[in-house]
């Protein structure tokens, strides 16, 4: 799987807001990689990456530029495509460039719909090559530490985990707010970070059903903030989520996530409880059962985390393209599995069909 051109020949699909700056501008910092070409429907947005990267970058070779994504990847040979474009192109973009031979970064959610994910993830299997999908509040430190915690068995056996997002606005600088391009509002567009870090940290066990209720308020709002006053006549999505979720061995998870929160709810976090502990997200907090109580062992297992830890966004971005490349390189395995990709999906489209059966 990992016979690869060094540096490898990387390019994007995608120069929008999250394409540039969670993908092109850190291939060119790998040391390993070439950012090879870019792709977007808007040439000028496409050449203006291109241009930009390579005058920050001189010694690196200039990224051509496409309006094609198929027409690039027949043209350029590449080792690794990220996707960065809306949830609707995703996974048509994601399979060909699969078929063309490319190991595949795909921005969040993974797809439109469950079926649009099983088709993704049987094209990778069928051409041997790597897909993951950009959970990037995975490459968080106080997420790893967590899980690192979790796995150890610090808590005893993971039992229930509350994931949520409360987000103050609406992400308008795409059209996240429009389903047919983005698959779903607050949940497919936001919620999923939280909700897949709750399914790594439960260890991913087998799907049994999914319970839930999706809504909008937006409409009922009369009055708004000019730049979402400007959305209303094509906002068609939810900005309020509820859900449980059922797993094998009684294991549970709760889904919370909303858009237009108050400004003191403005929070996301992960609380998961186990047999013999507990650990937290929203403060940072690990606990662990001992003498008939909980110790508090944040501090001895992850050090300086409670207290420095603030997430940035572009660093996990960072962070989650560097780690792809290595993977591409051979140099380890893609920290997100097809099961936990497949998890994922099914739980929000379960979510949105107002409940689901996967036993």
């Amino acid at each position: 799987m990992n016979n690869v051109s060094r540096p490898l020949r990387v390019g994007v699909v995608g120069c929008g807001s999250f394409g540039r700056h969670a993908y092109s501008d850190n291939v060119v910092n790998h040391p390993d990689a070439n950012l090879t070409a870019v792709c977007d429907v808007d040439v000028e947005r496409a050449e203006t990456v291109a241009r930009e990267l390579f005058d920050e970058y001189p010694q690196r070779p200039r990224a051509a530029t496409y309006t094609d994504y198929q027409e690039m990847f027949d043209q350029e040979s590449l080792d690794v495509v990220m996707v960065g474009t809306m949830a609707d192109v995703r996974p048509s973009v994601s399979i060909a460039a699969l078929n063309s031979g490319a190991h595949v970064l795909a921005a969040k959610p993974m797809a439109p719909s469950l079926v649009d994910a099983e088709a993704m993830l049987q094209a990778a299997e069928e051409a041997d090559r790597m897909l993951m999908v950009g959970y990037n509040f995975r490459f968080r430190k106080d997420a790893q530490a967590a899980h690192n915690f979790i796995r150890s068995g610090g808590l005893g056996t993971p039992r229930f985990a509350r994931t949520w997002i409360h987000a103050g606005s609406v992400p308008v600088w795409g059209p996240h707010y429009i389903k047919s391009r983005s698959g779903g509002g607050s949940l497919a567009s936001t919620g999923v970070h939280t909700l897949d870090l709750g399914v790594w940290f439960l260890g991913c066990p087998p799907l049994l059903s999914v319970e839930g209720r999706a809504s909008a308020r937006f409409d009922d709002l009369s009055t708004l903030p000019p730049d979402l006053e400007a959305v209303r006549d094509t906002y068609d999505v939810e900005d309020l989520v509820s859900g449980y979720v059922t797993f094998a061995d009684d294991v549970t998870l709760s889904v919370e996530s909303m858009w237009l929160a108050p400004p003191k709810a403005r929070d996301n976090g992960v609380d998961v409880w186990g047999t013999g502990g507990y650990a937290s997200l929203s403060p940072f907090r690990l606990l662990t059962w001992r003498d008939s109580d909980y110790v508090d062992v944040t501090e001895d297992v992850a050090p300086g985390i409670a207290e420095t830890f603030q997430d940035n966004p572009r660093v996990r971005t960072r962070t989650e393209a560097l780690h792809f490349i290595d993977c591409a390189l051979g140099k380890t395995s893609p920290l997100i599995t097809p099961k936990e990709m497949w998890t994922d999906q099914a739980i929000v489209d379960g979510i949105y069909a107002g409940g689901r059966s996967y036993s």
